[in-house]
């Protein structure tokens, strides 16, 4: 029992140590204490910077955003005054256009007007002049001296080609103006071309050129028979013209092939191995006083021209729904393609 109470005391001892530690443990919170408050004053120091680093990042964007914005308005303000400066300038130019081609429209009637005029003011003493000097050359009025048949021959040769100069100032003046009246009918492309070969060939004879005809699949086409034989005495005469002598020319009549035109087509081609077409100037031959090649390519007894033989022959190609084109290779060879509607079977 008094061991007992002995090691009782002793456990009491025992129990009671960790109690007397107690203090001790006590007295080492308030040190974690103050150091998590310290971590939370770094931390919160820490995440401050931050914040003002942020914030003065989030500022400096924020200025450079306003700045861009302030340049952006500044260029849109600067666009919308280029762009009804040149609103204005373009409605300017636009009226001034509109100005200038109704002056041009208006100096092309006048030029149209002239033409026509000056034209048959020409045409009216012509046709008494020829008819005169025909009579003469077959002696009507009696022989005359051997002195002068030359001279009238030369006359009356040169009355002829002022004769349809003035007829083709008269056509073109027609064109332009709209008013070509056309009576299509039936008729043979084969027969007007042969005709036409038929009246030129003395011509070309003159110059030592051989005109041959090739006529193969022709069948009737819809058109003004005195229109189309004026195309093709156009084209054949051009050919006379500018092929040197002693050169060929071929007109072909055919059946226009389908594989290479659509549609249902006559075809006319006149070739010739004369002096070509410039690259630049085929564009420009189908135009009005025209001409693409110098004087030095004009004789005194071939056909003269005003430039205007292949503009009348293009402006009643067209009347008659037709196409016409060229094909050339200078120094070679000259070809002029027209396509005439068929007629209805």
């Amino acid at each position: 029992m008094a061991e007992r109470r002995r090691s009782g005391p002793g456990k009491v001892g025992e129990e009671s140590s960790p109690r007397a530690a107690s203090p001790a443990r006590r007295g080492r919170r308030p040190e974690r204490a103050s150091g998590s408050a310290s971590d939370r004053a770094t931390d919160r120091a820490g995440l401050e910077a931050v914040l003002a680093e942020r914030t003065r990042e989030v500022e400096e964007k924020s200025a450079a955003l306003e700045a861009a914005r302030n340049e952006l308005r500044h260029l849109m303000d600067n666009l919308d005054k280029i762009v009804r400066q040149r609103g204005r300038a373009l409605v300017e130019s636009e009226a001034e256009l509109r100005r200038k081609n109704a002056e041009l429209a208006r100096l092309n009637r006048m030029k149209g007007e002239f033409v026509s005029i000056a034209a048959h003011e020409l045409r009216t003493p012509l046709t008494s002049i020829i008819g005169y000097l025909d009579l003469m050359a077959e002696a009507r009025f009696g022989p005359l001296p051997p002195g002068l048949l030359r001279p009238l021959e030369s006359v009356r040769r040169n009355a002829h080609r002022l004769m349809r100069l003035v007829d083709e100032m008269l056509d073109a003046s027609r064109i332009e103006a709209g008013r070509v009246t056309v009576k299509p009918i039936d008729c043979d492309l084969v027969d007007i071309v042969r005709g036409v070969v038929d009246d030129l060939t003395p011509l070309a004879a003159t110059k030592g050129h051989s005109v041959t005809t090739e006529f193969s699949d022709t069948p009737l086409i819809r058109a003004d028979p005195d229109k189309i034989l004026q195309v093709a005495w156009n084209l054949l005469t051009n050919a006379i013209r500018y092929t040197p002598e002693g050169g060929t020319i071929v007109a072909t009549v055919d059946r226009a092939p389908r594989e290479r035109y659509a549609g249902s087509w006559a075809r006319l081609r006149v070739r010739d191995n004369g002096i070509g077409i410039p690259p630049d100037l085929r564009d420009r031959i189908f135009e009005p006083f025209s001409d693409a090649h110098t004087a030095k390519h004009h004789t005194s007894s071939g056909p003269d021209s005003a430039g205007l033989g292949l503009y009348i022959a293009r402006g009643l190609v067209d009347l008659h729904g037709g196409i016409i084109s060229v094909d050339s290779e200078e120094g070679v060879y000259t070809e002029f393609t027209v396509l005439l509607p068929l007629a209805r079977s």
